[in-house]
């Protein structure tokens, strides 16, 4: 159980990756570029008075552990969910929205039960071998969870004492390096032991694996602090009645840092941060490594409960979480991984749009398929075009475009022109200076698409220009001749008739079973290949790598769930296949057509209902 939870704190952490990315990079981009991938921060070109750390060989060997466990276990990546009062609802009682993303994965990561124990119950979407559910709805609550995105983890170099490798520099003095002997059991094989050095930051990174040529870098992670009991948390949430027993539910956990949106039937909405977060001192910039000698850049402490970002029974009586910077001006401070906004804003102008909601209105929402700034997107990406170059028909594809509504479906034809045509405009901007290593790394973090829009805003900065030509390129010049590739390999692909160039023949979901890697198991195994609507940044987040031209889904809700707490015994929920993971149950896939054409199936808790069900059978425990 304390693993699972380890491991979704490391899928969420953009900090373990994200640190040592931009230190590598400081040494080797110009202040320019590296603050517009840095979102515009100011670089300090004297931040690191002694020599670099990192090196190439550490970031391969990092990003290649991470790897190689994805490849085994889905990925959590985002989430939406919102609540409303009673006032914005016509049942009167609170509703809450909820749909997690994680990676396509087969069997389901979720696993669907209804718990009855006495006074105890519970409908919830558990995680294999976790007996507390991740999400779920009682008679009297229910609660939901996106990713916090708050920076919980900062690395450290260390620096050793040339006298007692055994020791590192901590606030002015030597101390020694504590170490412990881990024992992992093998299957059908001799248990082997590794030892586990730390520092008073944290673990150590072993120095000779990563070949850090004597250096050592630590992680402070608040997975490792003291207090850190998830399990407690989840244990304590399906008990919550009040918003006092809702917060000390959360004051808990550690990490990973999670919104935590939740109601009760006594007309209550709340969301709080579950996490206990570092505080450091102002001007130290954590997505940087810091110097386990510098007494500026230790921990002082870690927030209260408290002061997490919360907020409690507004006025405005809806709450809404989307992986957002929190918009409260007395949580500004709170630094993090920032995914951006374009859910956050489009949930609250539909939410705007109506007072009153109620389960099927809630519906339209969470399997909205409008990109947010399509607007904009399009102004700016005609504005970088020299129209001039374009022929006739890449004119008519240009003006088919420039009506696209904004909709990511599957019979979009504007969307595949969006996607492919931004991604090439991408490639072609950033590749050339990262290298192909550091333009994948940086692929995986909430900046790149941040810093690719600052960089729609500015034609003439010098990321536009490809090194590798004797000629400068401004963003004209790039933006021209991504769109003519876009046309070009459109047309390759799906023929001259551009009206046949839709997103469902890009964006398509499969859900790949580990058996079925290999071929030909996957026909038996696994489920799809299926045209899918939805993508990333949208609302219904089916959403693909975001640096690359392969458009498959890689991630998205793994349920949608609406509960109104008028009525909590007869909610809606749907998973992306079904409840089984063996091929050959009724349930392996049963929930797919579903769940891709928008539906939901009822989540049942009404014992009046159930016991008329014949396939039912109630048994004694």
């Amino acid at each position: 159980i304390v693993a699972i939870s380890g491991y979704m704190a490391l899928s969420f952490n953009e900090g373990f990756s994200g640190d040592i990315l931009y230190s590598h990079l400081m040494e080797s981009l110009p202040a320019e570029k590296l603050e517009l991938l840095r979102g515009g921060e100011t670089v300090d070109a004297d931040y690191f008075p002694e020599q670099k750390v990192v090196k190439s060989k550490v970031l391969e060997k990092v990003y290649a552990g991470i790897e190689s466990i994805e490849k085994v276990f889905p990925i959590f990546h985002g989430s939406n969910s919102w609540v409303l009062s009673g006032v914005r609802t016509k049942s009167g009682k609170p509703i809450l929205a909820n749909d997690p993303h994680i990676a396509t994965s087969n069997p389901h990561i979720f696993y669907e039960a209804h718990l009855k124990a006495g006074d105890y119950e519970l409908y919830g979407n558990f995680l294999p071998l976790i007996p507390f559910a991740a999400l779920g709805h009682t008679p009297y609550s229910a609660w939901g969870i996106t990713m916090a995105e708050v920076d919980d983890m900062n690395v450290y170099e260390e620096k050793v004492n040339p006298e007692n490798i055994k020791q590192v520099m901590h606030k002015g003095e030597w101390v020694d390096i504590k170490s412990r002997v881990e024992s992992i059991l093998v299957r059908d094989g001799e248990p082997v032991s590794i030892v586990v050095e730390s520092s008073p930051h944290g673990p150590i990174i072993n120095g000779s694996k990563f070949e850090l040529e004597g250096k050592l870098l630590s992680i402070s992670w608040s997975v490792h602090h003291d207090d850190n009991n998830l399990t407690q948390s989840f244990y304590e949430l399906p008990l919550a009645k009040t918003v006092e027993e809702f917060k000390k539910a959360i004051s808990h956990g550690a990490a990973p840092p999670l919104n935590v949106s939740w109601v009760n039937n006594s007309g209550d909405i709340a969301w709080w941060m579950l996490g206990k977060f570092p505080k450091l001192a102002d001007g130290v910039k954590t997505d940087e490594i810091l110097q386990g000698w510098n007494e500026k850049h230790e921990i002082e402490r870690y927030y209260t409960i408290d002061e997490n970002p919360h907020l409690v029974n507004p006025l405005s009586g809806e709450i809404v979480s989307a992986n957002y910077r929190p918009q409260q001006l007395e949580f500004a401070h709170f630094d993090g991984y920032w995914q951006p906004g374009g859910r956050y804003f489009r949930i609250e102008k539909l939410l705007a749009e109506k007072e009153k909601w109620d389960v099927d209105s809630i519906k339209k929402i969470q399997i909205d398929n409008v990109v947010p700034i399509y607007s904009q997107m399009k102004t700016n990406l005609k504005n970088g075009l020299k129209l001039e170059e374009l022929d006739e028909y890449e004119m008519r594809v240009l003006e088919f475009f420039l009506g696209w509504n904004g909709e990511s479906t599957k019979d979009s034809v504007g969307s595949s022109i969006y996607h492919l045509w931004n991604i090439k405009n991408i490639k072609k901007a950033f590749l050339d200076e990262l290298g192909e290593k550091s333009y994948n790394r940086f692929g995986r973090t909430a900046d790149f698409w941040h810093a690719y829009k600052r960089l729609l805003g500015d034609l003439n900065h010098s990321f536009w220009d490809d090194v590798n030509t004797s000629h400068v390129e401004s963003g004209t010049n790039i933006i021209t001749s991504a769109f003519k590739n876009t046309v070009s390999e459109l047309k390759d692909k799906f023929g001259t008739d551009f009206k046949r160039w839709t997103w469902g023949k890009l964006h398509k979901a499969e859900y790949v079973h580990p058996i079925g890697r290999v071929k030909p198991l996957n026909l038996f195994f696994n489920i799809g290949p299926v045209e899918s609507d939805g993508g990333r940044f949208v609302i219904n987040n089916l959403g693909h790598k975001k640096h690359t031209e392969d458009f498959s889904v890689v991630h998205g809700p793994a349920t949608r769930r609406i509960i109104d707490m008028s009525n909590p015994r007869e909610s809606l929920g749907i998973i992306p296949t079904g409840n089984s993971g063996n091929p050959l149950s009724k349930h392996y896939k049963n929930q797919l057509k579903l769940y891709h054409s928008g539906q939901y199936r009822d989540q049942q808790m009404n014992w009046n209902v159930l016991k008329k069900m014949k396939k039912v059978e109630f048994k004694a425990l």
